[in-house]
């Protein structure tokens, strides 16, 4: 099948080749090829919180939410992309899931919630999600489906400044929520977010005992979102979890930790 990326590519080199030439200034460092700006990315961002708020919608209870949005903004504070406008929502979905969008846009379902068993577990989780934007693996997402639906008309608009349009923002956001990442970048966010659970204080141990348990719910269809359903096999998750943990001197393999009692909100 035909790359309908390629011309896209061979246009921009084009591009940056005449900007040398009239000694023009390239486009800024913090996008790369094809790449977005940060008000571009959390522009798309919102529109995927707006299609999600429409098609499933959001839990309506503060105090859980709120308890969500301190987890995840601890995790986000230790990553690389610290200032983003994080924001957390929870799904009206009974599946377990998560998922995150550009500009710093996370989702976990009102299934996810109980059945975490520990605030530990919630926090890798997170950590997980928080991976995929601050390393902009929901950026790469964002552009692959530019390029893709959007065509050559939107060279002018990246490499430019120019504001995309609400049609345009549309389509992105209805394929995003559909995406999948690829595997290097489903392992990159478990070996991160197992880094930025230890750096915000919380057992990153509990990433095996949430595998272990999402393996049980691999056979019953319906119960696992499509997030963590196309994620690499589990078994092979744990493997590498239980590597990075050793390499930070955990002595593994071990019980997973258990919580004494169930933490606020998550046993409900």
């Amino acid at each position: 099948m035909r790359n309908p990326s390629r011309p896209l590519r061979v246009a921009a080199a084009a591009l940056a080749a005449t900007l040398m030439a009239f000694g023009l200034p390239m486009p800024s460092a913090h996008a790369q090829l094809f790449g977005m700006s940060e008000q571009q990315e959390i522009q798309i961002g919102r529109q995927v919180e707006s299609q999600v708020a429409k098609t499933s919608g959001f839990v309506n209870d503060p105090a859980k939410t709120q308890y969500v949005r301190t987890i995840g903004l601890r995790l986000a504070r230790v990553s690389e992309r610290p200032t983003l406008p994080w924001t957390y929502h929870i799904v009206q979905d009974s599946s377990v899931n998560a998922f995150a969008a550009p500009g710093g846009f996370v989702f976990v379902t009102k299934g996810l919630l109980p059945f975490v068993k520990s605030e530990d577990e919630l926090a890798f989780v997170l950590g997980h999600e928080t991976t995929h934007i601050a390393h902009r693996h929901a950026v790469d997402l964002a552009q692959r489906e530019m390029e893709l639906q959007l065509g050559a008309t939107l060279i002018t608009r990246i490499f430019f400044g120019g504001d995309l349009t609400a049609y345009q923002l549309s389509r992105i956001g209805s394929a995003l929520l559909g995406a999948k990442y690829s595997r290097d970048k489903e392992y990159e966010a478990d070996h991160y977010g197992v880094i930025y659970t230890r750096k915000a204080g919380w057992d990153p141990r509990a990433a095996v005992a949430f595998f272990e348990r999402l393996r049980g719910l691999e056979q019953k269809p319906g119960v696992l979102g499509t997030a963590f359903a196309s994620h690499p096999p589990t078994l092979d998750r744990i493997g590498a979890v239980r590597d990075e943990l050793r390499q930070m001197g955990y002595p593994m393999p071990r019980p997973a930790p258990q919580p004494s009692a169930p933490p606020p909100y998550l046993d409900r």
